[in-house]
């Protein structure tokens, strides 16, 4: 029988077992929330705050779309046009500093059946502001959008907060003035600028029934996001998915 290995012999040869599941452990969570982060929050986000609206329920295959941070300029309409042609409701996130470069935007939008939520005054991380700021963006994105969209009315129902980060008091803050907070299931990564091939393969690997998409609608990635429409809600309803207005998954879900 052959003698067994010192102890102090094979620790080296254990440690380095140790690193490496640690080392491949560590790729396989980067590669969930890289490639699949639907999938870590629909199991991990979403339970730990339930008082944030992450996607809908149910297994019926049905995907809502929203579109943050506009308007944008021209392309914010050429965008409603492309919606048009493909049948496709969405939710604008508007973020109200940014109205000057379509003032009559959210008019258009409520008129072809869109809905509007409130993305705060500026393009920056919400989970910073102090309550008194927060609230003033809040409500002067509110009052502004609801200047422009005369005649056509909304009710305030959701807001994204920028950057998507948010805390227990923003919650709290929100509930007062009777919005919920809404963030997404299915996110791209498309405020990076990735290859257009990524976002319409993530976006096909992360859809679920209940998801909630989110592209965006800036100068510099408009485009691009007509773009990916254009390939992925042909994509999707060949598998089966359509698209519901924001209200209608929720209410399922609900």
């Amino acid at each position: 029988m052959p003698p067994l290995p010192h102890p102090l012999t094979s620790l080296p040869a254990l440690l380095a077992l140790i690193a490496l599941a640690g080392l491949l452990l560590a790729v396989t969570l980067l590669a969930l929330i890289v490639l699949l982060p639907s999938l870590v929050i629909r199991t991990l986000l979403a339970p730990l705050n339930p008082e944030v609206v992450f996607c809908g329920g149910g297994r019926q295959r049905r995907l809502a779309l929203t579109i943050d941070d506009g308007p944008s300029g021209p392309g914010s309409q050429a965008l409603l046009e492309l919606l048009r042609e493909l049948e496709v409701p969405a939710t604008f996130f508007l973020i109200g500093s940014h109205l000057p470069n379509d003032p009559h935007f959210p008019r258009r939008a409520l008129e072809q059946g869109h809905a509007i939520g409130n993305h705060l005054w500026c393009d920056g991380r919400s989970a910073e502001l102090d309550e008194a700021e927060f609230l003033r963006q809040l409500s002067s994105t509110a009052a502004a959008v609801e200047r422009a969209a005369a005649p056509q009315t909304l009710q305030w129902r959701w807001c994204r907060p920028g950057r998507g980060w948010f805390h227990a008091l923003m919650l709290s803050w929100l509930a007062a003035c009777g919005y919920q907070l809404v963030l997404g299931s299915i996110f791209p990564w498309d405020t990076n600028q990735p290859p257009l091939w990524f976002v319409r393969a993530f976006v096909q690997l992360n859809a679920h029934p209940g998801g909630i998409l989110v592209l965006h609608d800036t100068p510099e990635l408009n485009a691009r996001t007509q773009a990916s429409l254009r390939w992925i809600v042909p994509a999707l309803r060949r598998r089966g998915y359509s698209f519901v207005p924001l209200a209608e998954l929720l209410e399922a879900a609900g």
